[in-house]
């Protein structure tokens, strides 16, 4: 599993890739990309040539910037995406 972010510098201490890679680091062939910036954009999902799922997952944020650390809902958006539940 490979996670990484792009995210706006007053939220990036709270965008935790370490938490969730190690939380699901028995998936293989994942990739997810968080992002949380004032711009937004679109999530996608889609699987490549060499067979590795990348998932783009949109962090709202607003929200981001109120909690103390988005941890939790990283790790509920991705199950939700994933379909883990």
């Amino acid at each position: 599993m490979v996670v990484v972010k792009i995210v706006d510098e007053a939220v990036a201490e709270k965008v935790d890739t370490t938490f969730i890679a190690e939380k699901l680091a028995h998936l293989k062939n994942v990739s997810i990309v968080f992002v949380c910036t004032e711009e937004g954009g679109a999530e996608d999902d889609w699987i490549d040539a060499d067979g590795l799922r990348n998932v783009v997952i949109q962090l709202p944020y607003a929200l981001v910037r109120l909690l103390p650390d988005a941890r939790e809902m990283m790790f509920e958006r991705v199950i939700q995406v994933l379909g883990l539940n």
